[in-house]
């Protein structure tokens, strides 16, 4: 029986030491987006691939939001951006569209804090939780009448948010799309 266990203990260590010797794959979402899979949008132990001061665009383009919308899009510069301090921000623009603007907002460092204070923004009974987006993720209505989505993916919070009168796709479905799109440029 002491014969049985110790090879059982030598099994489980040598197979533990080849799991963590790998350079094939870490088990980390970096390191399954460097093997050409996505990173999860739910995994919470990886970190932005992008360097510090990364711009919005850096991590999201107008052809893959327009893979969302099903429209040709284009960039639109926000003064808000402050890539610098870790605060990108952006937008994309449906070519020709009144009111097709869809904003995106990033605070690397935000965490649960960052979280909570942009659901303070959000109109009374208007938050619904969405799953499979980030380690958190919320649909919104915003007082000015936009949609949008609040993730919170580690201690990385992003804002995404859209006219639902030129967007009216199901919030969760098309936030959880855009902001996937962004996460998966930022977790490459």
């Amino acid at each position: 029986m002491k014969r049985f266990a110790v090879a059982v203990l030598l099994v489980v260590s040598l197979s533990a030491v080849a799991a963590c010797g790998s350079s094939e794959d870490d088990g980390s979402a970096a390191s399954a987006s460097a093997n050409g899979s996505p990173a999860t949008a739910s995994g919470s132990s990886a970190t932005i691939t992008l360097p510090d001061g990364w711009a919005l665009t850096d991590a999201l383009t107008a052809e893959e939001v327009g893979a969302v919308t099903g429209r040709a899009m284009e960039v639109f510069p926000e003064a808000s951006s402050a890539a610098q301090d870790g605060k990108p921000a952006g937008s994309f623009l449906a070519t020709g569209v009144d009111g097709a603007k869809i904003y995106f907002g990033v605070n690397v460092s935000g965490g649960q804090a960052g979280y909570d204070d942009m659901l303070s923004y959000a109109e009374s009974g208007s938050v619904e939780d969405v799953s499979g987006v980030g380690d958190k993720a919320v649909t919104v209505a915003f007082s000015d009448g936009r949609a949008g989505i609040i993730v919170l993916k580690g201690d990385a919070v992003i804002r995404v948010d859209w006219d639902p009168t030129v967007y009216p796709d199901d919030p969760a479905d098309f936030g959880g799309r855009l902001a996937g799109a962004l996460l998966a440029g930022m977790y490459r």
